[in-house]
């Protein structure tokens, strides 16, 4: 299908003239008028304005004004007078992709709207995997308690503001991460990518050098070539700096200096490098008491609060159980094949009664273990039996995966499960749980469960 070009200029040589050179490569409509250019806009929506200036009815800067307030996608490329400098500056603020000046050169032009329609090629396909990166990421934060609406519509209006700090608290399973992800490819517009840091997982003699970079010969074992840090991998997009109370005081205080300054130094670099990413930061943790005990700089955690969102537990939104029962049964169905089409009342009651101290993914775990282990249509109290409900969420065997407990009993009846629908293939077992091959090898040796 080819695409559609609109060019505005109330010299009919220049239309006449646009017209055959694309002819047969791209549709082109023209107009002479601003207001016949509104129309033609209004009843077919084109790829690409190639607009003039001056109009005989209206100001060519206020239609793109109201392209871009209305029709944000159009690519614009402003059509201008070589005397025309500082309303070119305008029009690239104001949101036009290029500009040519008259007179114009054929070869110009051609290259000018190959260009801007690549990149508008590009940002419709980045916005397709945004798009659906955001529906499938939301989806997991299902539920109609008020404590979760009004955790999405605060971090809908923070996505807003791409240069405020966003910080994401929470206990444990609550879906810190999840909605990290939420903001960047549901609630922003942003074209790259979501790049994770987990700050427990670095050393602190790696952490600057992960998260900033470093330049060629900056310390022994350095890349010859150097290096692009965490912060430039996200360039245009989101850095997520997961349980971020986990920082060290020195690298807190370089943190401190990239969020005031939006922009930082590699490691042995003397170049300021410019940040171009969201920050959002993620903690388990009571940062006002690691402030109070001197473990978290009272400044970067008030640059950090300016939008705070905290996750509530599990057990403070019950009303949210039922969907998310319902999404991870469905869910699961359609990695295993399995067909449960339901969940029986009772064992509902069961799942409603227990306190989740894992939280969602905890709840997410023991329907994983159901699906997985259990046959039927229908999920029954039965399948539930190593939660035992009560006030106090008293866990039974295998009822929390994290815990130290019953861990190593839950492993290994889901690695003979695996084992026993694949047959013995240990590749397809390591996928049926997602785990990497290696790790399942070692697993299957450790817990003797080989042949």
């Amino acid at each position: 299908m080819m695409e559609n070009i609109l060019v505005v200029d109330d010299d009919r040589s220049i239309l006449k003239s646009i017209q055959m050179m694309f002819e047969g490569k791209y549709a082109v409509t023209t107009a002479e008028k601003g207001g016949e250019a509104q129309k033609r806009i209004q009843d077919r929506e084109p790829d690409l304005v190639l607009l003039d200036i001056g109009l005989p009815d209206m100001s060519g800067m206020d239609l793109l004004a109201e392209i871009r307030r209305t029709n944000p996608e159009i690519v614009v490329v402003m059509i201008t007078g070589a005397d025309e400098a500082s309303t070119v500056v305008k029009a690239m603020k104001l949101g036009a992709y290029d500009y040519l000046v008259k007179p114009l050169d054929g070869q110009e032009i051609k290259i000018t709207l190959q260009n801007a329609l690549e990149n508008r090629r590009l940002k419709d396909r980045i916005r397709r995997i945004q798009q659906a990166n955001g529906e499938r990421y939301s989806l997991e934060l299902v539920g109609k308690s008020e404590k979760l609406k009004n955790v999405m519509t605060t971090a809908r209006n923070a996505a807003k503001s791409v240069d405020t700090p966003l910080l994401l608290t929470g206990e444990s399973g609550t879906g810190k991460g999840l909605l990290a992800r939420v903001v960047h490819y549901r609630y922003s517009d942003l074209p790259g990518p979501f790049v994770t840091v987990n700050c427990t997982a670095i050393t602190h003699e790696l952490f600057e050098s992960e998260i900033f970079g470093y330049e060629r010969g900056a310390f022994t074992g350095a890349r010859a070539e150097g290096k692009k840090g965490r912060f430039e991998a996200a360039a245009d997009g989101t850095l997520f700096l997961d349980e971020i109370g986990s920082m060290s005081l020195s690298t807190q205080a370089k943190l401190l200096g990239v969020l005031e300054d939006r922009a930082f130094y590699r490691v042995g670099g003397s170049k300021a490098v410019r940040v171009s990413a969201r920050i959002i930061a993620a903690s388990n943790m009571d940062l006002e008491k690691a402030v109070e005990e001197g473990r978290f700089r009272k400044d970067l955690f008030f640059r950090l609060n300016v939008v705070k969102v905290e996750l509530p537990p599990l057990r403070e939104r019950p009303d949210d159980i039922v969907p998310l029962t319902e999404y991870f049964v469905k869910t699961h169905n359609e990695k295993t094949g399995k067909k449960f089409a339901r969940t029986s009342p009772e064992a509902m009651k069961v799942l409603q009664d227990y306190s989740w101290p894992g939280n969602v993914r905890e709840l997410r775990n023991a329907i994983e273990r159901v699906v997985l282990l259990e046959d039927g249509d229908e999920l029954l109290p039965g399948h539930l039996s190593f939660i035992r409900p009560g006030q106090g969420g008293t866990r039974a065997p295998g009822a929390d995966f994290s815990g130290e407990l019953d861990y190593a009993e839950t492993i290994k009846g889901l690695i003979r499960e695996a084992l026993r629908r694949s047959r013995g293939n240990v590749l397809e077992a390591a996928r049926l749980l997602k785990m990497p091959p290696h790790k399942m090898r070692y697993r299957i040796k450790k817990y003797d469960l080989g042949n």
